[in-house]
């Protein structure tokens, strides 16, 4: 009892961590895992087991195979296609909705989210439709794809996994679409039809645009020698400025943010902190006699290509400063402004910490051509537009299919596993240059991949101390008074729960065991509790951090936190009306 005692705290730990967010998720887990090993609840030799388990090598190869299709110039093609559906709001949200829930069923829903939010936002702004109405629309429907088939998302092939242990039985490639098909689609119906109205559409002030477009960066500019801003006052500056810019406040001698008061004389080389429009920029300069600060290596944008970026769950610059940023990238690049929810920083821009969904804005000094491959680098997202992406010939994207699919009827006709068939498959994709072999570990989710590792052996701590079967006892106990209905339910629930606050791949390697124990327990087989636990783990609806689609959203939609649970309690609560029949129907 005292060792479940303390395994269950180490879990809380961990949760507690997941949702604090201070921590990458992989260094939590790996952190746990550690203390597991310290602890004596796992053997060392078994700590790193889940880097060599199914699970986690098909994780990361389906990363892999996502990022050759995009690499395609699929994306170019889709985009152009997708205009011919922008007649209407309704059409065309319905249509970039199905679009990403089929993406979704085979490819990485991130990787699917990823390829369709630059084009979304591009027909958004060419249409002058509010973009606000589509992301969140956008974001559910490619976690409701990942449902389809066994590739979708990582909890489908977790959960396989689970089952070929426990039956010597895997599930079939699409055996998830028997219900989660038609959660998929009556959700996409949901949002598209009904879900986005809960959804407070937020626009700029411009009635021409109504595009949400984020307008308000923070900008740090220096008062040159020349500036006729000098001995003037603040309050003279401020009511100079157009209703889109706003004089923020002032860097001291120690770098750090602080205010400056209405009646404070300006004076040559202070640093200035500006709310600003991009397009006004060059703008400000002439007019004041200001200059980019020079820590970012411009004295003038004129001229300089812009790009505003936003920072993806698994950038290389989450947690790092701007220093990382030049070395990374550095060159022709530089970091014009910041993006963030509320603005508020209390260093300049150099020294802020940069955070997932950060969006920087970033002046292009060289070629358009040679940025793709420095943005993806670092983790960044163009968002407005991808102009500089080469479109590839049209026999690549035939022939990246014919590979992908040629490698799924491998899988489908049960002719080898799934890791040989997608293995052969990113074999293939670098063979044709689809991938380069040198960016073939760049593409994988490392973050993803080592969290599952750890998740793998923890779980298995959890099964081995009888902490599963423990709680599984206690739900069993229930079925004198309830329902084996309601037993899949209260599983459903659960896993829903944990999904909104954690990783979903956690999710599915703590919920698992606990499921197919209690169904053991109370003599039911252990295929509907499984599949429930799978549709459960891909229900993270209610918060922005809840899933990466989500946080990826967040910002170019310009959404708040209590958007995301007006469309995804509902929609939370229709998915289990639907989907528990059917798991009954299908797997009892």
């Amino acid at each position: 009892m005292f060792d479940q005692l303390i395994i269950l705290g180490l879990l809380t730990l961990m949760v507690g961590l997941f949702v604090w967010g201070r921590w990458r998720y992989d260094a939590v887990s790996l952190g746990i895992l550690a203390l597991f090993v310290l602890l004596g609840y796992i053997e060392p030799d078994k700590a790193f087991s889940g880097f060599s388990h199914p699970a986690v090598i098909t994780v990361a190869l389906v990363l892999l195979i996502s990022k050759g299709l995009e690499k395609s110039g699929f994306i170019s093609i889709l985009g152009r296609k997708l205009q011919t559906f922008a007649n209407s709001e309704i059409q065309f949200l319905i249509s970039i909705t199905f679009i990403a829930a089929l993406l979704s069923s085979f490819m990485n829903n991130i990787g699917a989210m990823a390829m369709l939010l630059p084009i979304t936002l591009g027909i958004c702004q060419k249409m002058n439709w509010n973009a606000s109405k589509f992301l969140i629309p956008l974001s559910f429907a490619s976690i409701l794809g990942g449902m389809n088939t066994k590739i979708g998302t990582p909890p489908n092939i977790i959960i396989s996994e689970f089952r070929n242990e426990s039956s010597d039985q895997d599930f079939a490639f699409f055996d998830f679409s028997l219900a989660g098909l038609p959660v998929s689609i009556l959700g996409i119906l949901f949002i598209s039809l009904i879900g986005w109205k809960f959804i407070k559409l937020r626009s700029n002030n411009s009635e021409n645009n109504p595009l949400i477009e984020l307008d308000d960066y923070l900008v740090e500019m220096v008062i040159t020698e020349n500036s006729n801003l000098i001995d003037r006052r603040a309050k003279d500056f401020r009511d100079e400025l157009d209703t889109d810019t706003a004089l923020m406040g002032q860097i001291n001698e120690e770098g750090k943010k602080i205010e400056i008061h209405g009646n404070q004389k300006l004076f040559e080389g202070q640093i200035l902190i500006m709310k600003i429009n991009p397009d006004s920029v060059a703008d400000i300069q002439q007019e004041f006699g200001l200059d980019i600060d020079s820590e970012n290596d411009l004295t003038s944008i004129e001229n300089l290509g812009g790009i505003e970026a936003i920072i993806v769950p698994k950038s290389r610059l989450i947690g790092r400063k701007y220093q990382y940023f030049k070395r990374l990238i550095g060159g022709e690049l530089s970091l014009i402004g910041l993006w963030r929810r509320g603005l508020k920083f209390r260093f300049r821009l150099s020294n802020e910490i940069f955070k997932v969904g950060d969006v920087l804005l970033i002046a292009n000094r060289g070629e358009k051509r040679n940025i793709s491959d420095k943005l993806e680098l670092a983790g960044l997202m163009p968002l407005w537009q991808r102009e500089f992406d080469i479109i590839r010939s049209p026999n690549k994207v035939l022939l990246a299919f014919f590979l992908f699919f040629s490698c799924l009827a491998l899988v489908i006709f049960n002719y080898v596993s799934i890791v040989i068939a997608f293995l052969i498959c990113v074999i293939a994709f670098v063979s044709s240059k689809l991938l380069t072999g040198e960016s073939v570990y760049r593409h994988i989710d490392w973050p993803v991949v080592i969290l599952l590792a750890a998740m793998i052996p923890i779980g298995n701590t959890l099964v081995n101390y009888g902490i599963t079967d423990s709680f599984s006892g206690y739900l069993a106990s229930l079925s004198s008074v309830l329902d084996y209905v309601w037993m899949l339910v209260i599983i459903m629930v659960i896993t829903m729960f944990l999904s909104d606050i954690i990783n979903n791949a956690a999710t599915a390697v703590i919920m698992a065991p606990l499921a197919i124990s209690l169904a053991e327990k109370i003599g039911q087989p252990i295929e509907p509790f499984l599949m429930t636990v799978a549709i459960g783990a891909s229900c993270a609806f209610l918060s922005p951090i809840g899933h990466q689609c989500n946080t990826l959203v967040m910002a170019p939609g310009n959404y708040k936190f209590g958007d995301y649970w007006k469309v995804g309690l509902p929609l939370e609560i229709l998915i289990v009306i639907i989907s528990i029949p059917l798991i009954i129907i299908f797997w009892s």
